[in-house]
């Protein structure tokens, strides 16, 4: 079995044009093959940008370990991956590599037994899936209300915001002030080190009725401040982004949060995936899937098709750029609101050369970043 990854810089455009331009042009695809078939799988490079440490797992473990091991169920050899792995720490760049290659083994397994990837993992239960607008972070409110603007007209009824705390309310205001139907959940990426500013937070932006704020606590991960922040909050708290392990997960849930948010392309595939959603499913707890809304749709796809599948994921986020149409045969379509995805993702792959990565320092001024790091 061959494993092949591919750096990418697809770029990321929006009207009107967003801080972060410049710096979510970062993707990882992986294409695993046998001597017939082939599946191709994407990580999603989180820690700004930083490819080259992804890579190294694929190219120092995972390429020689399967040239090796006869392993061909994708369950299989995340089980694997994980245990050669676990004293490096199965989270983050780990698991994210481990990701893009089980992924792979998905679309290479759905190819080799000729079977639509939704009959793999279970048959659908509808044939669309739910979407909202995840915009991200705009320098001016106008923006924001052009973005919102053009997200309603395209059949969103939702949009979230990636705004910084300082700007977040004013924005929030100005689209209740334009578009009181629109319904607005809130993604602060994790900013308020203490539960007192959280709190004090989410009194204040109650009265625009918000569908959610996510990720409010610093580290997100402190599941104790975590549930005094959902046992006070008036506003449903999301989180599960950065979780990784089932343990994590459980522990997530029982803090109290409405939705859980586990990403495809970071925690180690469809397999774990699926064990999330049985998690979930076990406790009652409603789904979101997280997934980065910038320019690059393959791991989105396995997403979309999980939403498929599984009534529990009730929204999908979803970028408001516009896909690469000369890299993938089929992309997803879109229609009031909803998406139909395209079943096994195929990429293009003469022309990734048209998307050659660019290397560059990628920081994404979440949080309370802006205030400490200026650009030059």
């Amino acid at each position: 079995m061959k494993v092949k990854p591919f750096s990418l810089s697809i770029p990321f455009n929006t009207n009107p044009p967003s801080d972060w331009k410049d710096t979510w042009d970062v993707q990882l695809y992986v294409k695993v093959e046998d001597e017939e078939d082939y599946g191709w799988g994407e990580t999603l490079v989180a820690g700004s940008g930083i490819i080259n440490s992804y890579l190294s797992i694929i190219n120092d473990i995972v390429i020689p370990v399967l040239s090796k091991v006869e392993l061909t169920e994708p369950t299989d050899v995340r089980t694997i991956l994980e245990k050669i792995l676990f004293s490096a720490g199965n989270c983050g760049v780990v698991s994210g590599a481990i990701s893009a290659v089980e992924m792979a083994l998905w679309g290479l397994k759905a190819r080799k037994s000729n079977v639509e990837l939704t009959r793999l993992i279970g048959g659908k239960v509808r044939d669309s899936v739910k979407v909202y607008a995840s915009f991200p972070r705009f320098g001016k409110i106008d923006y924001i209300i052009i973005a919102t603007r053009k997200s309603i007209e395209r059949g969103f009824d939702l949009v979230k915001l990636h705004q910084s705390p300082s700007s977040v309310i004013d924005a929030v205001k100005a689209i209740r002030g334009n578009y009181k139907e629109v319904k607005i959940a809130i993604d602060l990426n994790s900013p308020f080190d203490n539960l007192d500013k959280a709190k004090e937070f989410v009194d204040k932006v109650h009265k625009y009725e918000i569908e959610w704020v996510e990720e409010p606590l610093w580290p997100p991960n402190d599941y104790d401040l975590l549930s005094k922040l959902t046992e006070f909050s008036p506003i449903p708290i999301a989180a599960g982004e950065n979780e990784y392990s089932l343990y994590g997960f459980k522990k997530m849930i029982e803090s109290g949060i409405t939705y859980l948010q586990p990403d495809i392309a970071k925690i180690g595939g469809v397999s774990k995936f699926l064990e999330i959603l049985d998690l979930a499913s076990k406790h009652k707890v409603r789904v979101l899937p997280h997934d980065r809304p910038d320019a690059s749709p393959l791991s989105l796809i396995y997403t979309l098709n999980l939403g498929l599948v599984k009534s529990q994921i009730e929204m999908v986020e979803y970028t408001i750029a516009d896909f690469p149409n000369d890299l993938f045969y089929s992309l997803p379509k879109f229609k009031d609101g909803y998406i139909y995805p395209s079943e096994n993702p195929e990429v293009i792959e003469e022309n990734i050369e048209k998307y050659g990565y660019k290397n560059r320092l990628r920081i994404l001024h979440f949080s309370d970043l802006e205030s400490k790091l200026t650009r030059k």
